[in-house]
């Protein structure tokens, strides 16, 4: 945790935000004994196995392994890291920032910036009431013959530039906004000394970023005069690459299984009407990195449903690389020519689309089906052309099983026999660098051995270091005698000598102690997750000293084991060498008699008769 941030304000912030309360915004909790249960945001499962513990203000997934405190929640779901997600949760409640977070610098940034949304969220409520006002009349009846009725303006913020050279810049300054500000965020141009609204006589969308956040416009004219669309120019609260109209709808919906990528706003929009609320919209340009990553963060399953048309697919196309790239697993929905979302669903119905959705492409399947409309595959020289640009696209197919359905399909398609397509493809990718099937020295492909699952036994000394570690976590003065009664005892695993250091550190820095604390220290997801589940297991003891000094006995015990073993080997190993008379070698066997008399051990590993 970076130390540059007050314990105390972090702790009130974390205080202030109860767990259940910040979870049930992205999810659906159900009580059930003294937790909530609910289905886990970070994996795909029918049967609710994500717990969160109000006591202990932590969450845990049974089944994925993932657990924390409202912290983490937050730096997993909004993609913040440990200082952002505090801020985060300090905003939600109205918690002013300590001075000592922000520089001047920072600061006037930051309160810049909330004026820019402020004169967004001003305008997209003026434009709004536009629409629903005498002025906005034609365009509400234009939107109206597009089936879009209030229901979907309410939900999308929906509003009407007036054909006026001014009246957004007169309203927003009236509302005390200053004029730079109007320039700054592309509301207003200058041009010849005078200014003017950008947007006129438009339908207007609001362009929302994933945290509810107006960033900027996108205005759509009621004729066919160019340009169709129009959208705000980029600002510093506004990157369209880095933006997703109708995700901060889409987010809201859990769990999120998917997304379908359309083209435009009224792409999504038509989703809505129809019941479907995953989709979002790249703003009109090639799908963009920042874009691919921002969905990532809620879904890993991706659906491409641009237009049927050439420019359509070819969009498709440039999108897919970009997604697999971030670990999205994509299909791509075909549409007939010329068709797009909104022809399908409005003309053809819901059923229809849902059957398009069902028999989505892999991105293998979608790259050879284009590349084969190229080619006439009776043609000799061409047939030899598509093999060689299908073998390229097979390189990328990193599954064995799945790459040999696609050289089977080349072998149906081309008649070229498999072997010589298998050894085509290894070719290509040894000359390409490309990773997949290596040889070794021999020629032969490298198979590994699979590798046996051992079942898995808590010993008994780690069990005890858990239990140890779960009552330290529990209580402050609990911790501080388990601490004078370990003296220099070391835990063998060291996932508990981490967490043992870190509630040494808060005790010392008498900052108080709760396991949701101990977690803001654990930054790597896999290891806050395993010590989330020791923070959760349920103990039973009569005596709770007597309990400790048995666990304690036990890692003693244990340690003793480990080095009567060593002793045993040093012993042994001398033995062989004839050094029964060294120094060394009697210092060892008397120190294996201690050990022994310690442990009420023979020289043979018997347990003595009492």
């Amino acid at each position: 945790m970076p130390n540059y941030l007050p314990e105390d304000f972090i702790e009130e912030v974390r205080v202030a935000n109860e767990i259940t309360d910040v979870l049930s915004e992205y999810l659906t909790l159900k009580p059930k004994g003294k937790n909530y249960f609910g289905l886990c945001p970070f994996h795909n499962e029918k049967t609710p196995s994500f717990s969160v513990d109000p006591e202990k203000q932590l969450y845990h997934c049974f089944g994925c392994g993932a657990g924390g405190n409202v912290f983490t929640f937050i730096m997993d779901q909004e993609r913040l890291d440990f200082i952002d997600s505090v801020k985060f949760l300090a905003q939600r409640k109205g918690i002013p920032l300590p001075g000592s977070i922000e520089s001047p610098q920072d600061e006037e940034t930051r309160k810049h910036k909330e004026q820019l949304y402020r004169l967004n969220r001003e305008a997209a409520l003026y434009y709004h009431e536009n629409l629903l006002s005498h002025h906005g009349r034609h365009a509400l009846e234009y939107l109206k013959s597009r089936g879009i009725d209030q229901r979907i303006i309410k939900t999308f913020g929906i509003g009407y530039a007036p054909r006026s050279w001014d009246s957004t810049k007169n309203y927003l300054l009236s509302k005390g906004f200053d004029k730079q500000l109007l320039t700054e965020t592309g509301l207003i141009l200058e041009k010849n000394q005078r200014e003017y609204d950008r947007f006129r006589d438009r339908i207007m969308f609001p362009i929302i970023d994933h945290r509810d956040r107006v960033v900027g416009f996108g205005g759509r004219v009621l004729d066919d005069s160019a340009p169709k669309y129009l959208n705000s120019p980029e600002s510093p609260i506004f990157n369209k690459g880095s933006v997703l109209f109708g995700l901060n709808l889409a987010r809201k919906r859990r769990p999120i299984e998917s997304f379908i990528i359309v083209e435009g706003y009224l792409d999504v929009i038509t989703l809505h009407r129809f019941g479907i609320y995953n989709g979002v919209a790249s703003l009109g340009t090639a799908l963009t990195p920042d874009q691919a990553r921002l969905m990532r963060r809620y879904a890993q399953n991706i659906y491409t449903a641009y237009d049927g048309d050439t420019a359509g697919q070819k969009a498709t196309l440039r999108g897919l690389d970009i997604l697999k790239s971030v670990g999205c697993n994509v299909r791509v929905i075909v549409f007939p020519k010329g068709m797009d979302p909104d022809d399908i669903l409005v003309n053809h119905g819901i059923e229809y689309f849902n059957k398009l959705m069902n028999n989505a492409m892999t991105i293998t399947d979608f790259k050879l089906d284009r590349l084969q409309a190229q080619y006439d595959l009776d043609n000799q020289e061409e047939k030899v052309e598509f093999t060689t640009k299908a073998v390229r696209i097979l390189t990328d197919v990193d599954n064995l099983l799945e790459r040999d359905i696609y050289i089977q399909r080349l072998n149906n398609l081309t008649g070229f026999r498999p072997e010589l397509l298998y050894r085509y493809v290894e070719q290509v990718e040894n000359r390409g660098g490309k990773p997949g099937l290596k040889k070794n020295k021999i020629g032969n492909n490298r198979h590994t051995t699979p590798i046996r699952k051992a079942r898995i036994h808590i010993a008994a000394n780690i069990k005890a270091e858990m239990h140890l570690i779960r009552l330290m976590a529990s209580d402050e003065e609990m911790a501080k005698r388990i601490i004078n009664r370990l003296g220099d005892l070391r835990f063998d695993d060291p996932i508990h000598n981490k967490v043992a250091d870190i509630i040494k550190e808060l005790i010392a820095r008498d900052v108080g102690l709760n396991p949701a604390q101990v977690l803001n220290y654990v930054q790597d997801d896999k290891l806050r997750g395993k010590i989330t589940e020791i923070f959760e297991i349920e103990m039973e003891y009569d005596n709770v000293d007597r309990y400790i000094d048995d666990c304690i006995g036990e890692l003693r015990r244990s340690q003793l084991e480990k080095r009567r073993n060593y002793l045993m080997e040093q012993i042994s190993r001398m033995d062989e060498m004839q050094e029964h008379n060294s120094i060394e070698y009697k210092n060892l066997v008397e120190e294996l008699s201690a050990i022994n008399r310690m442990t009420k051990l023979d020289p043979f590993g018997k347990e003595e008769v009492m």
